[in-house]
Protein backbone atom coordinates (compact mmCIF):
# COMPACT_ATOMS: atom_id res chain seq x y z
CA UNK A 1 0.00 0.00 0.00
CA UNK A 2 0.90 3.63 -0.27
CA UNK A 3 2.12 4.90 3.06
CA UNK A 4 0.49 7.39 5.36
CA UNK A 5 3.38 9.32 6.89
CA UNK A 6 3.72 10.31 10.50
CA UNK A 7 1.75 13.34 11.58
CA UNK A 8 4.58 15.79 10.92
CA UNK A 9 5.42 14.18 7.59
CA UNK A 10 1.77 14.04 6.57
CA UNK A 11 1.62 17.81 6.75
CA UNK A 12 4.41 17.95 4.21
CA UNK A 13 2.71 15.36 2.04
CA UNK A 14 -0.61 17.13 1.98
CA UNK A 15 1.09 20.49 1.52
CA UNK A 16 2.77 19.52 -1.72
CA UNK A 17 4.32 16.13 -1.73
CA UNK A 18 1.66 13.53 -1.77
CA UNK A 19 -2.04 12.93 -2.07
CA UNK A 20 -3.35 9.39 -2.31
CA UNK A 21 -6.70 8.04 -3.41
CA UNK A 22 -7.74 10.95 -5.61
CA UNK A 23 -10.47 9.38 -7.71
CA UNK A 24 -13.51 10.74 -9.47
CA UNK A 25 -16.06 11.72 -6.88
CA UNK A 26 -13.67 11.15 -3.97
CA UNK A 27 -11.74 13.52 -1.75
CA UNK A 28 -8.02 13.35 -1.17
CA UNK A 29 -6.94 11.17 1.70
CA UNK A 30 -3.82 9.34 2.77
CA UNK A 31 -3.88 5.60 2.33
CA UNK A 32 -3.34 3.21 5.20
CA UNK A 33 0.05 2.03 6.36
CA UNK A 34 1.56 -0.99 4.64
CA UNK A 35 1.99 -4.06 6.76
CA UNK A 36 2.12 -3.44 10.48
CA UNK A 37 -0.06 -0.69 11.87
CA UNK A 38 2.99 0.94 13.42
CA UNK A 39 4.42 1.65 9.98
CA UNK A 40 7.88 0.55 11.07
CA UNK A 41 10.29 0.80 8.12
CA UNK A 42 11.44 -2.50 6.63
CA UNK A 43 15.13 -2.83 5.82
CA UNK A 44 16.39 -4.31 2.56
CA UNK A 45 14.94 -5.10 -0.82
CA UNK A 46 15.05 -3.67 -4.32
CA UNK A 47 12.54 -1.10 -5.61
CA UNK A 48 11.78 -0.67 -9.31
CA UNK A 49 10.58 2.75 -10.48
CA UNK A 50 9.06 2.62 -13.97
CA UNK A 51 9.39 5.89 -15.86
CA UNK A 52 8.24 7.19 -19.22
CA UNK A 53 11.82 7.27 -20.48
CA UNK A 54 15.38 7.42 -19.19
CA UNK A 55 17.44 10.56 -19.63
CA UNK A 56 20.68 10.11 -21.55
CA UNK A 57 22.19 13.49 -20.60
CA UNK A 58 22.75 13.82 -16.85
CA UNK A 59 24.84 16.98 -16.88
CA UNK A 60 23.53 18.86 -13.84
CA UNK A 61 22.46 22.12 -15.48
CA UNK A 62 20.42 20.20 -18.07
CA UNK A 63 18.17 18.73 -15.39
CA UNK A 64 14.93 20.63 -16.07
CA UNK A 65 13.00 17.41 -16.64
CA UNK A 66 11.49 14.67 -14.52
CA UNK A 67 13.60 11.75 -15.67
CA UNK A 68 16.78 13.50 -14.56
CA UNK A 69 15.41 15.09 -11.38
CA UNK A 70 13.94 11.76 -10.23
CA UNK A 71 17.39 10.22 -10.42
CA UNK A 72 19.38 13.15 -9.06
CA UNK A 73 17.14 13.50 -6.01
CA UNK A 74 18.31 10.05 -4.97
CA UNK A 75 22.02 10.14 -5.85
CA UNK A 76 23.07 13.73 -5.09
CA UNK A 77 22.58 16.29 -2.35
CA UNK A 78 22.03 20.06 -2.54
CA UNK A 79 23.03 23.03 -0.45
CA UNK A 80 19.43 23.49 0.70
CA UNK A 81 16.06 21.79 0.44
CA UNK A 82 12.62 23.20 -0.36
CA UNK A 83 9.98 22.43 2.27
CA UNK A 84 6.70 22.11 0.34
CA UNK A 85 4.61 22.46 3.49
CA UNK A 86 5.96 25.84 4.54
CA UNK A 87 7.26 27.03 1.19
CA UNK A 88 10.55 27.80 2.92
CA UNK A 89 14.14 26.79 2.23
CA UNK A 90 15.62 24.52 4.93
CA UNK A 91 19.14 23.22 5.69
CA UNK A 92 20.79 20.34 3.89
CA UNK A 93 24.49 20.45 3.04
CA UNK A 94 24.43 24.06 4.17
CA UNK A 95 23.62 23.88 7.88
CA UNK A 96 23.08 27.63 8.10
CA UNK A 97 23.30 30.81 6.02
CA UNK A 98 22.99 34.56 6.16
CA UNK A 99 22.03 37.12 3.52
CA UNK A 100 23.11 40.74 3.32
CA UNK A 101 20.65 43.61 3.19
CA UNK A 102 20.31 43.88 -0.58
CA UNK A 103 20.28 40.20 -1.59
CA UNK A 104 23.71 40.31 -3.23
CA UNK A 105 25.79 38.29 -0.74
CA UNK A 106 24.93 34.85 0.64
CA UNK A 107 27.15 33.25 3.28
CA UNK A 108 26.76 29.47 3.71
CA UNK A 109 28.04 27.34 6.58
CA UNK A 110 28.83 23.87 5.22
CA UNK A 111 27.85 20.80 7.20
CA UNK A 112 30.93 18.91 8.46
CA UNK A 113 31.68 15.27 7.76
CA UNK A 114 29.94 14.93 4.39
CA UNK A 115 31.78 12.91 1.75
CA UNK A 116 31.28 11.98 -1.86
CA UNK A 117 31.03 8.29 -2.67
CA UNK A 118 34.73 8.26 -3.69
CA UNK A 119 35.66 9.33 -0.16
CA UNK A 120 36.60 12.93 -0.97
CA UNK A 121 35.05 15.62 1.23
CA UNK A 122 32.04 17.69 0.27
CA UNK A 123 33.60 20.70 1.94
CA UNK A 124 33.62 24.43 1.32
CA UNK A 125 36.10 24.09 -1.54
CA UNK A 126 33.93 21.50 -3.29
CA UNK A 127 30.86 23.69 -2.82
CA UNK A 128 32.68 26.67 -4.37
CA UNK A 129 33.74 24.55 -7.36
CA UNK A 130 30.14 23.46 -7.91
CA UNK A 131 28.73 26.96 -7.54
CA UNK A 132 31.25 28.38 -9.99
CA UNK A 133 30.28 25.91 -12.69
CA UNK A 134 26.59 26.43 -11.98
CA UNK A 135 26.81 30.20 -11.93
CA UNK A 136 29.40 30.83 -14.62
CA UNK A 137 29.12 27.78 -16.84
CA UNK A 138 32.16 26.55 -18.74
CA UNK A 139 32.35 27.83 -22.28
CA UNK A 140 35.27 25.58 -23.19
CA UNK A 141 33.23 22.53 -22.20
CA UNK A 142 30.01 23.97 -23.68
CA UNK A 143 28.37 23.85 -20.26
CA UNK A 144 25.76 26.58 -19.95
CA UNK A 145 25.12 28.71 -16.89
CA UNK A 146 22.35 27.65 -14.54
CA UNK A 147 19.49 29.89 -15.67
CA UNK A 148 18.34 30.40 -12.06
CA UNK A 149 21.67 31.80 -10.82
CA UNK A 150 20.91 35.32 -12.03
CA UNK A 151 23.70 37.76 -11.18
CA UNK A 152 26.17 35.12 -10.00
CA UNK A 153 29.63 36.70 -9.91
CA UNK A 154 31.84 34.59 -7.67
CA UNK A 155 32.22 32.39 -4.61
CA UNK A 156 34.94 32.56 -2.01
CA UNK A 157 35.98 30.08 0.67
CA UNK A 158 36.41 32.28 3.75
CA UNK A 159 36.91 29.57 6.35
CA UNK A 160 37.14 25.82 6.77
CA UNK A 161 33.37 25.49 6.49
CA UNK A 162 32.25 28.82 5.02
CA UNK A 163 31.49 29.91 1.46
CA UNK A 164 30.48 33.45 0.48
CA UNK A 165 28.55 33.90 -2.78
CA UNK A 166 28.56 37.34 -4.37
CA UNK A 167 26.04 38.47 -6.97
CA UNK A 168 26.29 41.39 -9.38
CA UNK A 169 22.64 42.29 -8.80
CA UNK A 170 20.01 41.55 -6.14
CA UNK A 171 18.44 38.11 -6.39
CA UNK A 172 16.23 37.06 -3.50
CA UNK A 173 15.44 33.86 -5.43
CA UNK A 174 19.06 32.69 -5.33
CA UNK A 175 18.66 30.85 -2.03
CA UNK A 176 15.69 28.89 -3.32
CA UNK A 177 17.59 28.13 -6.53
CA UNK A 178 20.18 26.23 -4.47
CA UNK A 179 17.40 23.77 -3.55
CA UNK A 180 16.66 22.84 -7.17
CA UNK A 181 17.61 19.61 -8.91
CA UNK A 182 19.71 21.68 -11.28
CA UNK A 183 21.88 22.76 -8.33
CA UNK A 184 22.79 19.21 -7.30
CA UNK A 185 26.34 18.88 -5.98
CA UNK A 186 28.88 16.55 -7.58
CA UNK A 187 32.51 15.77 -6.79
CA UNK A 188 35.40 17.84 -8.07
CA UNK A 189 36.52 14.79 -10.06
CA UNK A 190 33.18 14.91 -11.89
CA UNK A 191 33.51 18.66 -12.47
CA UNK A 192 36.92 18.04 -14.04
CA UNK A 193 35.35 15.89 -16.78
CA UNK A 194 34.35 17.26 -20.17
CA UNK A 195 30.67 17.66 -21.05
CA UNK A 196 30.29 14.07 -22.20
CA UNK A 197 31.82 12.79 -18.98
CA UNK A 198 29.59 14.95 -16.80
CA UNK A 199 26.57 13.78 -18.77
CA UNK A 200 27.43 10.08 -18.30
CA UNK A 201 25.53 8.72 -15.30
CA UNK A 202 28.13 5.99 -14.80
CA UNK A 203 30.85 8.63 -14.24
CA UNK A 204 28.98 10.96 -11.88
CA UNK A 205 30.29 10.89 -8.32
CA UNK A 206 27.98 12.51 -5.77
CA UNK A 207 27.17 12.35 -2.06
CA UNK A 208 23.62 11.00 -2.09
CA UNK A 209 22.05 7.89 -0.53
CA UNK A 210 22.44 5.72 -3.65
CA UNK A 211 25.47 5.08 -5.87
CA UNK A 212 25.61 4.01 -9.51
CA UNK A 213 25.78 0.24 -9.92
CA UNK A 214 25.06 -0.63 -13.56
CA UNK A 215 22.93 0.28 -16.55
CA UNK A 216 21.43 -0.98 -19.77
CA UNK A 217 21.40 2.21 -21.87
CA UNK A 218 17.91 3.56 -22.56
CA UNK A 219 16.38 0.68 -20.58
CA UNK A 220 17.36 0.75 -16.91
CA UNK A 221 19.81 2.18 -14.38
CA UNK A 222 20.61 0.47 -11.08
CA UNK A 223 21.81 2.21 -7.93
CA UNK A 224 23.04 0.55 -4.75
CA UNK A 225 22.52 1.80 -1.22
CA UNK A 226 25.35 3.83 0.25
CA UNK A 227 25.82 2.26 3.67
CA UNK A 228 27.46 5.26 5.35
CA UNK A 229 25.00 7.93 4.18
CA UNK A 230 24.15 10.16 7.16
CA UNK A 231 23.34 13.71 5.96
CA UNK A 232 19.82 14.00 4.52
CA UNK A 233 17.97 17.30 4.58
CA UNK A 234 16.47 18.59 7.81
CA UNK A 235 12.94 17.59 6.72
CA UNK A 236 13.77 13.97 5.88
CA UNK A 237 11.96 11.38 7.99
CA UNK A 238 14.99 9.10 7.71
CA UNK A 239 18.17 10.67 9.06
CA UNK A 240 20.41 7.77 8.09
CA UNK A 241 21.14 5.38 5.26
CA UNK A 242 18.36 4.19 2.95
CA UNK A 243 16.13 1.32 4.00
CA UNK A 244 16.28 -0.19 0.51
CA UNK A 245 19.36 -2.06 -0.71
CA UNK A 246 18.85 -1.05 -4.33
CA UNK A 247 16.70 1.10 -6.59
CA UNK A 248 16.17 0.53 -10.29
CA UNK A 249 14.91 3.15 -12.73
CA UNK A 250 13.38 1.38 -15.71
CA UNK A 251 12.01 2.89 -18.93
CA UNK A 252 8.57 1.67 -19.99
CA UNK A 253 7.36 4.11 -22.67
CA UNK A 254 3.93 2.52 -23.19
CA UNK A 255 1.59 3.92 -20.53
CA UNK A 256 -0.60 0.81 -20.33
CA UNK A 257 2.45 -1.38 -19.80
CA UNK A 258 3.56 0.78 -16.87
CA UNK A 259 0.33 0.06 -15.02
CA UNK A 260 0.62 -3.60 -15.97
CA UNK A 261 4.17 -3.74 -14.64
CA UNK A 262 2.95 -2.63 -11.22
CA UNK A 263 -0.02 -5.03 -11.32
CA UNK A 264 2.25 -7.95 -12.16
CA UNK A 265 4.93 -7.03 -9.63
CA UNK A 266 7.56 -6.19 -12.26
CA UNK A 267 7.64 -2.61 -10.95
CA UNK A 268 6.85 -1.14 -7.56
CA UNK A 269 6.07 2.42 -8.68
CA UNK A 270 5.17 3.74 -12.12
CA UNK A 271 5.02 7.41 -13.14
CA UNK A 272 2.66 8.83 -15.73
CA UNK A 273 -0.71 7.10 -15.33
CA UNK A 274 -3.47 8.21 -17.69
CA UNK A 275 -6.75 9.47 -16.21
CA UNK A 276 -8.57 6.75 -18.15
CA UNK A 277 -6.51 4.10 -16.33
CA UNK A 278 -6.94 5.44 -12.80
CA UNK A 279 -10.18 3.66 -11.88
CA UNK A 280 -9.04 0.33 -13.34
CA UNK A 281 -5.74 0.60 -11.51
CA UNK A 282 -7.35 1.13 -8.12
CA UNK A 283 -9.89 -1.60 -8.80
CA UNK A 284 -6.99 -4.02 -9.26
CA UNK A 285 -5.53 -3.11 -5.87
CA UNK A 286 -3.04 -0.48 -6.99
CA UNK A 287 -2.79 2.74 -5.00
CA UNK A 288 -2.61 6.07 -6.82
CA UNK A 289 -0.07 8.54 -5.51
CA UNK A 290 -0.71 12.03 -6.85
CA UNK A 291 2.46 14.04 -6.34
CA UNK A 292 1.80 17.77 -6.41
CA UNK A 293 4.48 20.10 -7.74
CA UNK A 294 4.95 23.49 -6.05
CA UNK A 295 8.49 23.54 -7.47
CA UNK A 296 7.00 23.71 -10.97
CA UNK A 297 4.63 26.05 -12.73
CA UNK A 298 1.13 25.07 -13.72
CA UNK A 299 0.59 23.62 -17.18
CA UNK A 300 -0.09 26.33 -19.72
CA UNK A 301 -0.28 27.22 -23.37
CA UNK A 302 2.19 30.04 -24.03
CA UNK A 303 1.66 32.27 -27.04
CA UNK A 304 4.66 33.60 -28.94
CA UNK A 305 3.75 37.27 -28.74
CA UNK A 306 5.13 38.27 -32.13
CA UNK A 307 3.96 35.22 -34.08
CA UNK A 308 1.32 35.50 -36.81
CA UNK A 309 -2.30 35.58 -35.59
CA UNK A 310 -1.48 35.50 -31.86
CA UNK A 311 0.41 38.80 -32.04
CA UNK A 312 -3.04 40.38 -31.59
CA UNK A 313 -3.77 40.60 -27.86
CA UNK A 314 -7.54 40.49 -28.45
CA UNK A 315 -7.09 37.16 -30.23
CA UNK A 316 -5.04 35.85 -27.29
CA UNK A 317 -7.76 36.93 -24.86
CA UNK A 318 -10.44 35.27 -26.99
CA UNK A 319 -8.48 32.03 -26.99
CA UNK A 320 -8.03 32.22 -23.20
CA UNK A 321 -11.78 32.28 -22.57
CA UNK A 322 -12.82 30.39 -25.69
CA UNK A 323 -12.88 26.88 -24.23
CA UNK A 324 -14.66 25.31 -21.26
CA UNK A 325 -12.04 24.46 -18.65
CA UNK A 326 -14.52 22.55 -16.49
CA UNK A 327 -15.46 20.42 -19.48
CA UNK A 328 -11.76 19.87 -20.19
CA UNK A 329 -11.35 18.41 -16.73
CA UNK A 330 -14.49 16.28 -16.99
CA UNK A 331 -13.65 15.01 -20.47
CA UNK A 332 -9.87 14.59 -20.49
CA UNK A 333 -8.52 14.87 -16.96
CA UNK A 334 -9.65 13.52 -13.58
CA UNK A 335 -9.97 14.71 -10.02
CA UNK A 336 -6.22 14.16 -9.72
CA UNK A 337 -5.72 17.32 -11.81
CA UNK A 338 -6.87 20.62 -10.27
CA UNK A 339 -7.67 23.26 -12.85
CA UNK A 340 -5.05 25.99 -12.65
CA UNK A 341 -5.90 29.53 -11.69
CA UNK A 342 -2.58 31.11 -12.59
CA UNK A 343 0.90 30.49 -13.95
CA UNK A 344 1.70 28.92 -10.55
CA UNK A 345 0.23 25.79 -9.02
CA UNK A 346 -2.26 26.26 -6.21
CA UNK A 347 0.18 24.56 -3.83
CA UNK A 348 2.96 27.05 -4.63
CA UNK A 349 3.97 29.92 -2.32
CA UNK A 350 2.46 33.19 -3.51
CA UNK A 351 -0.21 31.63 -5.75
CA UNK A 352 -2.97 34.08 -6.76
CA UNK A 353 -6.23 32.68 -8.11
CA UNK A 354 -7.19 34.34 -11.40
CA UNK A 355 -9.64 31.59 -12.30
CA UNK A 356 -12.73 33.81 -12.39
CA UNK A 357 -11.13 35.85 -15.18
CA UNK A 358 -10.49 32.68 -17.17
CA UNK A 359 -14.07 31.42 -17.09
CA UNK A 360 -15.53 30.14 -20.36
CA UNK A 361 -17.31 32.92 -22.26
CA UNK A 362 -17.93 31.98 -25.87
CA UNK A 363 -19.99 35.10 -26.58
CA UNK A 364 -17.22 37.42 -25.39
CA UNK A 365 -14.62 35.40 -27.30
CA UNK A 366 -16.64 35.72 -30.50
CA UNK A 367 -17.12 39.45 -29.93
CA UNK A 368 -13.38 39.97 -29.49
CA UNK A 369 -12.62 38.10 -32.71
CA UNK A 370 -15.35 39.99 -34.58
CA UNK A 371 -14.07 43.35 -33.35
CA UNK A 372 -10.52 42.35 -34.33
CA UNK A 373 -11.73 41.93 -37.90
CA UNK A 374 -11.77 38.15 -38.12
CA UNK A 375 -14.85 37.00 -40.07
CA UNK A 376 -16.12 33.44 -40.46
CA UNK A 377 -15.27 31.90 -43.84
CA UNK A 378 -17.11 29.31 -45.90
CA UNK A 379 -15.48 26.40 -44.06
CA UNK A 380 -16.20 27.85 -40.63
CA UNK A 381 -12.68 29.16 -40.04
CA UNK A 382 -12.28 32.89 -39.61
CA UNK A 383 -10.26 34.98 -42.04
CA UNK A 384 -8.77 38.46 -42.15
CA UNK A 385 -7.01 40.08 -45.09
CA UNK A 386 -6.68 36.70 -46.77
CA UNK A 387 -5.17 35.01 -43.70
CA UNK A 388 -6.91 32.15 -41.91
CA UNK A 389 -7.21 32.23 -38.12
CA UNK A 390 -5.04 29.14 -37.81
CA UNK A 391 -2.28 28.26 -35.38
CA UNK A 392 -0.26 25.27 -34.19
CA UNK A 393 0.77 24.07 -30.75
CA UNK A 394 3.75 21.91 -29.81
CA UNK A 395 4.42 20.19 -26.49
CA UNK A 396 6.55 17.49 -24.92
CA UNK A 397 5.49 13.82 -25.06
CA UNK A 398 6.48 13.45 -21.39
CA UNK A 399 2.95 14.40 -20.26
CA UNK A 400 0.33 11.68 -20.67
CA UNK A 401 -2.53 14.21 -20.83
CA UNK A 402 -1.13 17.04 -22.94
CA UNK A 403 -2.11 15.71 -26.39
CA UNK A 404 -5.71 14.75 -25.50
CA UNK A 405 -6.08 18.08 -23.69
CA UNK A 406 -5.19 20.01 -26.82
CA UNK A 407 -7.49 17.75 -28.85
CA UNK A 408 -10.32 18.98 -26.65
CA UNK A 409 -9.19 22.61 -26.96
CA UNK A 410 -8.92 22.15 -30.73
CA UNK A 411 -12.60 21.16 -30.90
CA UNK A 412 -13.63 24.06 -28.65
CA UNK A 413 -11.69 26.69 -30.58
CA UNK A 414 -13.10 25.40 -33.85
CA UNK A 415 -16.56 26.43 -32.63
CA UNK A 416 -15.20 29.99 -32.52
CA UNK A 417 -13.81 29.69 -36.03
CA UNK A 418 -10.23 29.02 -34.97
CA UNK A 419 -8.20 26.19 -36.51
CA UNK A 420 -5.65 24.53 -34.21
CA UNK A 421 -3.09 22.03 -35.45
CA UNK A 422 -2.27 19.81 -32.49
CA UNK A 423 1.38 18.75 -32.54
CA UNK A 424 1.55 18.03 -28.81
CA UNK A 425 3.58 14.91 -28.08
CA UNK A 426 5.82 15.19 -31.15
CA UNK A 427 9.41 15.60 -29.92
CA UNK A 428 10.82 16.56 -33.32
CA UNK A 429 8.29 19.32 -33.88
CA UNK A 430 8.79 20.58 -30.33
CA UNK A 431 12.55 20.78 -30.80
CA UNK A 432 12.05 22.94 -33.88
CA UNK A 433 9.29 25.04 -32.32
CA UNK A 434 11.35 25.91 -29.24
CA UNK A 435 13.85 27.70 -31.43
CA UNK A 436 11.32 29.35 -33.72
CA UNK A 437 9.71 32.58 -32.43
CA UNK A 438 7.20 32.46 -35.27
CA UNK A 439 5.77 29.16 -34.03
CA UNK A 440 2.47 30.30 -32.43
CA UNK A 441 2.10 28.31 -29.21
CA UNK A 442 3.88 25.95 -26.83
CA UNK A 443 2.31 23.73 -24.18
CA UNK A 444 4.54 23.45 -21.14
CA UNK A 445 5.18 23.42 -17.42
CA UNK A 446 8.58 24.23 -15.97
CA UNK A 447 10.71 24.07 -12.85
CA UNK A 448 10.89 27.56 -11.40
CA UNK A 449 12.54 27.59 -7.95
CA UNK A 450 14.75 30.37 -9.29
CA UNK A 451 11.67 32.52 -9.90
CA UNK A 452 9.54 33.28 -12.95
CA UNK A 453 12.00 35.85 -14.28
CA UNK A 454 14.38 33.33 -15.88
CA UNK A 455 11.43 31.85 -17.79
CA UNK A 456 10.01 35.05 -19.26
CA UNK A 457 12.39 38.02 -18.97
CA UNK A 458 14.66 37.70 -22.00
CA UNK A 459 13.44 38.58 -25.49
CA UNK A 460 14.67 35.16 -26.60
CA UNK A 461 12.87 33.16 -23.93
CA UNK A 462 11.45 30.07 -25.60
CA UNK A 463 8.07 30.39 -23.89
CA UNK A 464 6.77 33.70 -25.28
CA UNK A 465 9.73 35.22 -27.17
CA UNK A 466 8.60 38.53 -25.71
CA UNK A 467 10.51 40.80 -23.34
CA UNK A 468 7.88 42.92 -21.59
CA UNK A 469 9.21 46.06 -19.89
CA UNK A 470 6.55 46.05 -17.19
CA UNK A 471 7.19 42.39 -16.41
CA UNK A 472 10.94 42.89 -16.31
CA UNK A 473 10.53 45.75 -13.85
CA UNK A 474 8.38 43.50 -11.67
CA UNK A 475 10.94 40.68 -11.86
CA UNK A 476 13.70 43.07 -10.74
CA UNK A 477 11.57 44.40 -7.89
CA UNK A 478 10.75 40.89 -6.74
CA UNK A 479 14.41 39.83 -6.73
CA UNK A 480 15.43 42.95 -4.79
CA UNK A 481 12.71 42.72 -2.15
CA UNK A 482 13.73 41.66 1.36
CA UNK A 483 10.23 41.67 2.86
CA UNK A 484 8.23 38.44 2.29
CA UNK A 485 4.87 40.21 2.19
CA UNK A 486 6.17 42.74 -0.31
CA UNK A 487 7.60 39.96 -2.47
CA UNK A 488 4.25 38.13 -2.46
CA UNK A 489 2.54 41.33 -3.55
CA UNK A 490 4.96 41.71 -6.46
CA UNK A 491 4.57 38.03 -7.33
CA UNK A 492 0.81 38.59 -7.50
CA UNK A 493 1.39 41.45 -9.94
CA UNK A 494 3.68 39.22 -12.02
CA UNK A 495 1.04 36.51 -12.28
CA UNK A 496 -1.66 39.00 -13.22
CA UNK A 497 0.57 40.63 -15.84
CA UNK A 498 1.53 37.32 -17.45
CA UNK A 499 -2.01 35.95 -17.58
CA UNK A 500 -4.32 38.97 -17.85
CA UNK A 501 -2.13 41.99 -18.60
CA UNK A 502 -0.49 40.46 -21.67
CA UNK A 503 -2.70 37.39 -22.20
CA UNK A 504 0.45 35.52 -23.19
CA UNK A 505 -0.40 32.46 -21.11
CA UNK A 506 -3.45 30.23 -20.95
CA UNK A 507 -3.39 28.40 -17.59
CA UNK A 508 -4.67 24.84 -17.97
CA UNK A 509 -4.22 22.56 -14.97
CA UNK A 510 -1.94 22.35 -11.94
CA UNK A 511 1.11 20.20 -12.49
CA UNK A 512 0.84 16.81 -10.81
CA UNK A 513 2.40 13.44 -11.51
CA UNK A 514 0.12 10.46 -11.00
CA UNK A 515 1.93 7.31 -9.88
CA UNK A 516 0.77 3.73 -9.58
CA UNK A 517 2.11 2.25 -6.35
CA UNK A 518 2.17 -1.48 -5.71
CA UNK A 519 1.12 -3.33 -2.55
CA UNK A 520 3.40 -2.92 0.43
CA UNK A 521 5.30 0.06 -0.97
CA UNK A 522 5.80 3.06 1.30
CA UNK A 523 6.95 6.16 -0.59
CA UNK A 524 6.63 9.92 -0.50
CA UNK A 525 7.59 12.60 -3.02
CA UNK A 526 9.26 15.98 -2.88
CA UNK A 527 7.90 19.29 -4.15
CA UNK A 528 9.24 18.52 -7.62
CA UNK A 529 7.42 15.12 -7.61
CA UNK A 530 10.67 13.15 -7.31
CA UNK A 531 10.34 9.96 -5.23
CA UNK A 532 12.16 10.12 -1.90
CA UNK A 533 13.67 6.65 -2.10
CA UNK A 534 16.04 7.14 0.83
CA UNK A 535 12.88 7.19 2.97
CA UNK A 536 11.04 4.43 1.10
CA UNK A 537 10.60 0.78 2.02
CA UNK A 538 8.71 -2.31 0.90
CA UNK A 539 6.62 -4.46 3.21
CA UNK A 540 7.08 -8.00 1.95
Amino acid sequence: MFSSPSRSRLAVAVGAVLVAGLLAGCTAQAATEPGAASGTPVEGGSLVFADIELQTDFQVQKGFNYTQSNVFRNIADRLTAFDPESGEVVPWIASDWSINGDNTEFTFTIRPGVTFSDGTPLDAAAVKANLDQLGLGDEAKKIVKNRDFIGYASSEVTGEDTVVVRLSEPNADFLKATAASTASLVSTSTLALDYAGQADISKIVASGPFVFESQVPDQEIRFAKREDYAWPSSISTNQGAAHLDEVVFRAIPEVGLRVGAVSSGQADIARGIQPTDEAAATASGIELAVAQAPELTANWAAFRGNAPVVSDQDVRRALQIGFDREALKATVLSDSYPLSGSVLNRSAPGFVDLGDDLAYDADEAERLLDDAGWTVGSDGIREKDGQRLALSVAASPRSVVIKPAFEFIESEWRKLGVELTNNAGDSAILATALGDPSYPAIGSRQFYLGGLGPLFSAAGNTNTYVSDDELNALFATERASTDPAARDAVLADIQERLVLGTNLLVPLWDEVQVHAVGPGVSVTFDGGTAPLLQEAWIQE
